[in-house]
């Protein structure tokens, strides 16, 4: 009754979370302490499998953005949970952040100026390619007991700083790539 306590109870912060996600406040914010607070919250999960763990490559140098903490470090800690969980057997899931000038950046950006690009790898499985059309709708999950939340939660964080999120997978894993545009001084 606990555990089934505790599971609906997680379920309806989810989805409150994922309701809340157009509020986004816009304070100017350091996304290297963000994204590390993130990966070590996630490395400490009790879902994490054993054997598994987080290897960070972050700059040295603040890389400064616009937005919402909350929903900035739940976007991350939730890119890097899911890949923990992705991984059945030992080895490292790897999260890096750097900066980006729009030369080097993909096409199809929703701005043209300096960004932050962060990408989180696993070498889990991969997502099933029927999966990889609907992976950031709500309630989509692969995972039993999952509430099918986490993504469509990213997506929507992601969105509301003007960022994208863009996902490649095989089946030798899965690498996340999450682009902000950076503050403006």
């Amino acid at each position: 009754i606990v555990r089934e306590s505790d599971r609906l109870s997680r379920l309806l912060s989810e989805f409150l979370d994922f309701a809340r996600v157009h509020e986004a406040r816009r304070d100017r914010l350091d996304l290297v302490e963000i994204v590390r607070g993130a990966a070590t919250f996630a490395a400490a999960h009790p879902d994490r499998t054993e054997g598994v763990r987080v290897e960070t490559q972050l700059p040295a140098e603040p890389l400064m953005v616009e937005g919402d903490e909350d929903l900035l470090h739940r976007a991350c800690f939730n890119l890097v949970l899911n890949a923990l969980q992705a991984m059945d057997q030992p080895g490292a899931v790897t999260v890096s952040l750097r900066g980006v000038a729009p030369a080097d950046q993909p096409s199809g950006l929703p701005f043209h100026a300096d960004a932050a690009c962060i990408e989180v790898r696993d070498v889990g499985g991969g997502i099933a390619p029927e999966i990889l059309d609907r992976l950031f709708e709500p309630f989509i999950t692969t995972k039993p007991g999952g509430s099918g939340l986490g993504l469509a939660i990213v997506h929507r964080a992601i969105e509301a700083h003007r960022g994208v999120v863009l996902v490649d997978s095989d089946p030798a894993g899965t690498r996340f790539t999450v682009m902000i545009p950076l503050a403006t001084d």
